[in-house]
């Protein structure tokens, strides 16, 4: 019988931020995304799209945990939330549009293979055409490039 021991690696962890960038606040997740850039985190895949789309779920697969942030227009006075993503699949009438636990889904189902989900949720104030993001949005962004960076150096797995 030949025993194997359990070895701890770093995750390797996608952060995805999109939106879209030529709409002020909706860009917020290519903001937190540059910025986690400047941080060269280890174990850590940075991407951007305009939205999410099917050809993420075949992306997601090869990754321990995906990491989505996006602006969002909320009934909640927070700057900012996090929430795991809960993987599944609905219909939208947007045929193009996508969710995370749609990615997620579309994961397990189509690659055998889900990585756990988070989901970075930022207020957005202002949606006009443009590339600067809102003074209280930029702020909320910056929080939440520190919660992304303490979540992807403390997180480790093991392995057998």
């Amino acid at each position: 019988m030949r025993t194997r021991t359990c070895v701890p690696h770093k995750m390797k962890t996608l952060i995805l931020g999109y939106g879209n960038d030529s709409r002020n606040d909706d860009g917020v997740g290519w903001f937190v995304v540059s910025e986690l850039a400047k941080l060269n985190l280890p174990g850590v895949t940075l991407s951007t799209a305009h939205q999410l789309e099917v050809d993420v779920a075949e992306t997601a697969c090869a990754y321990d945990q995906v990491v989505f942030v996006d602006a969002a227009i909320p009934e909640s006075s927070a700057a900012w939330w996090t929430a795991p993503v809960v993987p599944g699949f609905e219909s939208h009438a947007v045929a193009h549009y996508l969710t995370p636990g749609d990615v997620l889904g579309l994961s397990q189902t189509l690659y055998g293979r889900m990585p756990r989900g988070v989901a970075f949720c930022i207020r957005g104030h202002d949606f006009n055409f443009g590339t600067t993001l809102s003074p209280e949005t930029k702020l909320a962004a910056v929080a939440v490039v520190g919660q992304i960076t303490a979540l992807v150096t403390k997180t480790e797995l093991e392995t057998v």
